[in-house]
């Protein structure tokens, strides 16, 4: 009797540690958000290695709520093409999927912002300086939430 108990204990155990990861499922295909970019922070590109590129944006996390102002990062392939500039320069905004990532997470006053989205000068490697056009200017200690860009 206590051999059943035992093992369907145990099935009942492993049934519950293998479906727990199920919970975690939806956070690998993102949030869909409204994205609008503000400005250009960072371009990175290697020959062998990720590019990255860092943005100042607003996002739009659920239809009829206030944009929030976030960090935006898209690390994608070196084969693959950076956002287009009818993307980053859209007024409307461009629908992306993202997910949050509080390991990226930063003051505004320490995130550079080179140009205007869609700008060419931003590949430049010479310091650059551009202040968008906000509604509001945060404090330099705001802490901006940082969100990944998730290309398919």
């Amino acid at each position: 009797m206590f051999r059943l108990f035992a093992k369907v204990g145990m099935i009942v155990l492993l049934a519950g540690v293998s479906s727990s990861p199920l919970k975690a499922w939806p956070h690998k295909h993102g949030h869909k958000v409204q994205v609008r970019f503000l400005a250009t922070s960072t371009l990175v590109r290697g020959t062998w290695a990720q590019n990255e590129d860092t943005y100042l944006a607003e996002l739009n996390l659920s239809h009829g709520t206030e944009s929030v102002l976030v960090r935006l990062v898209d690390a994608y392939p070196n084969e693959a093409p950076p956002l287009s500039r009818e993307v980053l320069t859209s007024q409307s905004g461009t629908a992306l999927r993202v997910n949050r990532d509080a390991e990226c997470d930063r003051p505004f006053g320490e995130m550079p912002l080179r140009t205007a989205p869609g700008d060419p000068m931003a590949i430049l490697l010479e310091p650059l300086s551009y202040h968008p056009p906000l509604h509001w200017t945060p404090a330099t200690g705001m802490i901006l939430p940082c969100y990944q860009i998730l290309r398919r």
